[in-house]
C-alpha cells in the first residue's frame, strides 16, 4: 500500500509539474478580437504515444476521447482506478463504519470515452492512487469537452491576469471566517490577490497560464486548461483546474471550474461538470 502510495505521488508530482511549467499566451482586457479566435488549449493533453499541444477542432476532440490517456504510472493496476459501490450488505468486515462506502467491481478504462461511461454507471475512485489517476482523465476529459462544446469567442472581458483576480471562493476553504469571506464574495468580490495583500495567501509565483500560492494549511496550483465561448454567447470563457493539498498530510484535492465574465461584471466561477 505504501509503495501504490508513493506511485500516486509520483504521477500526480508530474501532472502538476506539466501544469506548472505551460505557459501560453493570454488575451487581454475588453480586447475585440479582430477574428473570431477558436476554442483553444492552453494546457497539453498528453496520451501514451503523443502529446497534443495545439488547437483542436470539434471533430479533433471527438477522435482523441477515444485515445489511450498517460496517467503517469507503471502500475498494473494504474487503469483500475475507479470501482462501483458494492452493496452494504456484500461487506465482509463488520467493524468498518457503515458511513464509509465499500468498493465493489474494479473497472478498468484507458480513454476518455470509456471513463464517462464508467462515471455514469456510479464508478468512482475510493483511495489516494485512485485519485491520483482519476486527476489526469478528469482533466484530459473536461478539456476535451470543454473545446468540442465550445464555439468561437468573438470578444473577451476576461482579465489580462486571469488567475489572480479569481474570486477566493474558488479556493473553498473550511474556515468559519474563511467561509464567511468566501459567501460575501458575490457582493463585494475579494480576489485571490486581495487576499495576498491581506497576507492571507503567499509564496505567489505565476505564469501566463498558472498561479502557486499557500494559505496557512494548504498549498494550491491554480492552472488554465482552455479557452474558447463555452456558453455560445460571444464572449471568451475559461476553464480552470484548482488543486490543493494539506501542507501536513496526505489529503488533496482537485477540482475543474468554468470562469466567465459577458460584460465588465464580477467574474462568474461555476463548477465544470461531466456528463
Amino acid at each position: 500500500m505504501a509503495g501504490r502510495a508513493k506511485r500516486a505521488g509520483i504521477a500526480l508530482l508530474g501532472l502538476t509539474s506539466l501544469l506548472w511549467l505551460t505557459i501560453s499566451c493570454t488575451t487581454t482586457k475588453h480586447r475585440h478580437h479582430a477574428q473570431p479566435t477558436p476554442a483553444r488549449l492552453l494546457t497539453p493533453l498528453e496520451f501514451t504515444t503523443f502529446t497534443v499541444h495545439t488547437n483542436l477542432t470539434k471533430e479533433a476532440a471527438a477522435t482523441l476521447m477515444r485515445e489511450k490517456v498517460k496517467v503517469g504510472s507503471d502500475d498494473v493496476d494504474a487503469y483500475n482506478f475507479l470501482a462501483l459501490p458494492a452493496s452494504p450488505s456484500t461487506n465482509s468486515n463488520p467493524a468498518q463504519p457503515p458511513g464509509l462506502p465499500v468498493v465493489g467491481k474494479r473497472i478498468r478504462v484507458e480513454t476518455v470515452e470509456q471513463y464517462l461511461a464508467a462515471l455514469k454507471q456510479g464508478a468512482a475512485p475510493f483511495s489516494n492512487f485512485d485519485l491520483s489517476m482519476n486527476t489526469h482523465f478528469y482533466s484530459t476529459a473536461a478539456s476535451l469537452l470543454f473545446v468540442a462544446g465550445a464555439a468561437e469567442s468573438r470578444r473577451s472581458f476576461l482579465p489580462a491576469k486571469l488567475l489572480t483576480q479569481l474570486p477566493v471562493s474558488v479556493l473553498e476553504f473550511n474556515e468559519s471566517d474563511q467561509r464567511g469571506d468566501s459567501e460575501r464574495a458575490a457582493r463585494n468580490e475579494p480576489t485571490l490577490d486581495d487576499y495576498r495583500l491581506k497576507g492571507k495567501l503567499s509564496r505567489f509565483q505565476s505564469t501566463a497560464t498558472s498561479l502557486t500560492f499557500e494559505s496557512s494549511d494548504r498549498r494550491y496550483l491554480i492552472t488554465e486548461l482552455a479557452r474558447g465561448d463555452y456558453n455560445h454567447d460571444g464572449f471568451e470563457d475559461s476553464l480552470i483546474l484548482v488543486y490543493w493539498h494539506h501542507q501536513d498530510g496526505s489529503g488533496f484535492w482537485v477540482e475543474i471550474q468554468l470562469v466567465q465574465r459577458p460584460a465588465t461584471g464580477p467574474l462568474i466561477v461555476t463548477l465544470f461538470l461531466l456528463p
